[in-house]
């Protein structure tokens, strides 16, 4: 039974949603602060009515009962002031707070006045604030492709006028219902997307950018990453404290709970859930309550504890009925038929055996009205379990398949290769677009020489054809053709030169390099270690766009690329377990402001001696640049005391280095346009490695 059990308490997990405001969201005293105004104020005037619409809407996440009252007498102010746009405001708001007690039906009658009005008026922008608030609605009634479609109908508007603010919130709640709906892709892309907009916006701060935290940790869940789920929520849950929102609050007490239930920790999981409810109860929040009870009784049932699991799911199943919310009434049913079954294999009462086959049945009727795939699949699976009980082997191989089926759907190998995609997408997006860019403008460049000496061929083909007799033309056709060819050969090194740059370029801003030192950053950040986190952070920030500034220049000083090389060789030394000593030494016949390089020219060398030398060895490692020049050359040497190649190819840590190919070709290619020979060599020492590397003396004057 336990394999059932623990899919299933993956599922009632808390979504948050934030409904749209005229002002931001404050905290009790500035309840406080407004009432007390309004008790001072006593003049029927719009100053009196915004004062009642603003204390409408702070009502709605913490006493909606005082909320609607307030929106009452708004709505009675704003029609003794005509004041159509305030009417549809305080109809919205009395939505909110109906919605917040769990009357939807209520809610969706104020947001349908106040389309009305703002129909009236062409406001497109009101218009769907509200088809937004009506699709919040609807979620809790589990339709969430009803509700998905309200939100895509706003996001369009939204997109029109060019406001990324709202265009986030909608996103945001695209990503909610695609995860209900078992569209993990989609909603991971959603949320991605939404978390962009708020950075972009400089927005970090706000309880917008806390909730899209929350909700995707929530979606970690679904995908069984718990870590990177806790560490979501509990950032949310610090936001929503120091905001003050209530409701966020416990729903991310409720979701820490359930991380808590899967852990096997239940005890802490019970006191976060009643914690919830205190929350809610004091709100007068009904569907909040249902959802603390219920986690309740979902612990009780992982501790084995079924008897007592049932009244919490008694009490709840009423409460979703009346809130016709079928996604939490598939869940409710689904654990009662779980604890009637674990009854049935304890007392053999057939009677608890027919009660566990019902509540799974009507598990999966919800869940089909719910459209939820993954609740389907947990019906399913509970239904042949029972009918497997009863003996009725048939019928229970039938709902078995039909489970498999649907499991198949939601976690297929695809979706999974494509959520990881979107992960990777995301970390790496701001890199790869700088890449791509410079890569594609010197394609086009070359693209463009060549086909214009293909044109130039063909027309000299031809005019061949047709003079071919005479010697004299057909000398300067000769020519011509020449110098067309040799003129290709330009365009063929210039493309060269460009793939040759951007390979070089890659190896320098490899992903694996990037995400091995976001990881460095996140390990310190894990273990509180802030300034070891924001030093490497820098160092880290500093190198990448050094390597973006330069990507566009052939030559910069000595001294800039030294530079660049210290801090690599830091951030390195940050990751191994014993730290790199290392030292530059430049001769005094060297001008290291005068003097140019290519740009990393040094570093797949200093990688390999890192990394396939001092990082394999005991102890201190230490490394030794050594700058000199020698007649019309610039002699660059990488000294380290490692293993030495010998040792690294007997402890097979030595590959095939992508970055010394590509150094190779920048060098031959360095050549030909210097007509120089410079070049590389590895020695071997009695300790260590040490590579010269011979380049054409360059100098700025």
């Amino acid at each position: 039974m336990n394999r059932y059990i623990r899919l299933r308490m993956k599922l009632n997990w808390v979504s948050l949603f934030i409904f749209f405001s005229l002002s931001a969201y404050s905290q009790q005293r500035q309840i406080d602060s407004i009432e007390q105004e309004l008790t001072h104020h006593v003049a029927h005037d719009s100053l009196r009515l915004n004062l009642l619409s603003e204390l409408s809407y702070l009502y709605y996440s913490i006493d909606p009962e005082k909320g609607i009252k307030s929106a009452d007498e708004a709505i009675e102010l704003a029609r003794t002031l005509v004041d159509s746009n305030k009417i549809a405001i305080a109809y919205a708001y009395k939505g909110h707070n109906y919605s917040a007690l769990g009357k939807d039906s209520a809610a969706l009658k104020m947001y349908d006045a106040a389309s009305d009005i703002r129909r009236l008026t062409h406001d497109k922008v009101g218009m769907a604030r509200l088809i937004y608030n009506k699709g919040l609605v609807y979620f809790n009634q589990s339709d969430y492709l009803r509700a998905n479609d309200a939100n895509k109908e706003a996001y369009e508007v939204f997109k029109v006028e060019k406001d990324s603010f709202l265009m986030a919130k909608m996103l945001n709640s695209m990503g909610i219902n695609y995860m209900y709906l078992s569209q993990y892709p989609q909603s991971l892309k959603a949320y991605m997307d939404a978390k962009v907009i708020y950075e972009d916006l400089s927005l970090q701060d706000n309880l917008e950018y806390a909730n899209i935290h929350a909700n995707i940790g929530l979606l970690y869940a679904h995908l069984n990453k718990p870590e990177l789920s806790h560490q979501f929520q509990k950032l949310a849950l610090q936001h929503f404290k120091k905001l003050g929102f209530k409701e966020g609050e416990a729903n991310s007490l409720t979701n820490l709970g359930r991380l808590s239930t899967e852990k096997g920790n239940t005890e802490v999981a019970i006191d976060l859930y009643h914690q919830a409810y205190d929350i809610m109860k004091l709100i007068h929040n009904e569907r909040g309550m249902a959802s603390a009870l219920t986690n309740i009784g979902i612990a009780h049932v992982e501790e084995g504890r079924y008897q007592a699991a049932i009244p919490f799911f008694k009490q709840t199943q009423v409460i979703y009925e009346n809130l016709s919310n079928a996604n939490n009434l598939a869940i409710v049913h689904d654990n009662l038929g779980e604890c009637y079954l674990n009854l049935f294999e304890q007392s053999d009462k057939m009677a608890d055996l027919d009660a566990s086959l019902l509540h799974y049945r009507k598990s999966l009727d919800n869940a089909k009205t719910a459209n939820s795939v993954r609740l389907q699949y947990v019906a399913n699976e509970g239904i042949a379990e029972a009918l497997s009980k009863k003996g009725d082997y048939k019928n229970a191989f039938d709902y078995k398949s039909s489970s498999v089926v649907l499991r198949d759907s939601f976690l297929s190998t695809d979706k999974r290769e494509e959520i990881a995609k979107l992960e990777a997408k995301y970390e790496y997006e701001g890199e790869k677009a700088l890449l791509k860019a410079d890569f594609d403008k010197k394609q086009a460049i070359v693209k463009a020489d060549l086909d214009k000496q293909q044109f130039i061929s063909l027309m000299i083909l031809l005019g061949a054809l047709f003079f071919l007799l005479a010697t004299g033309v057909g000398f300067v056709l000769y020519k011509k053709r020449r110098d067309a060819l040799a003129a290709k050969k330009v365009a063929d090194f210039k493309a060269e030169v460009a793939e040759t740059e951007l390979k070089a370029l890659r190896s320098q801003m490899n992903p694996h390099f990037i995400f091995n030192s976001l990881n460095s950053i996140r390990d310190y950040m894990h273990k509180n270690d802030m300034k070891a986190a924001e030093g490497y952070l820098m160092k880290f920030a500093k190198l990448t766009r050094s390597i973006l500034e330069n990507s566009e220049k052939n030559w910069i000083t000595l001294e800039e690329d030294l530079e660049l090389m210290k801090i690599y060789i830091e951030i390195e030394s940050m990751r191994l377990r014993s730290p790199i000593a290392s030292k530059i030494e430049i001769d005094g016949d060297v001008d290291p402001e005068n003097t140019l390089v290519p740009p990393m020219i040094l570093q797949p060398f200093i990688e390999n001696s890192i990394w396939h030398g001092v990082s394999q060895k005991e102890g201190m490692g230490e490394l030794v640049i050594k700058v000199r020049t020698d007649g019309e050359f610039l002699i660059c040497e990488v000294d380290d005391n490692g293993i030495g190649r010998q040792k690294s190819i007997e402890m097979k840590t030595t590959k095939k280095s992508m970055g010394l190919k590509i150094t190779q070709s920048r060098l031959e290619i360095l050549n030909r346009l210097k007509d120089k020979k410079g070049s590389f060599q590895v020695h071997d020492k009695e300790v260590g490695t040490s590579v010269e590397v011979k380049l054409p003396l360059e100098l700025q004057f």
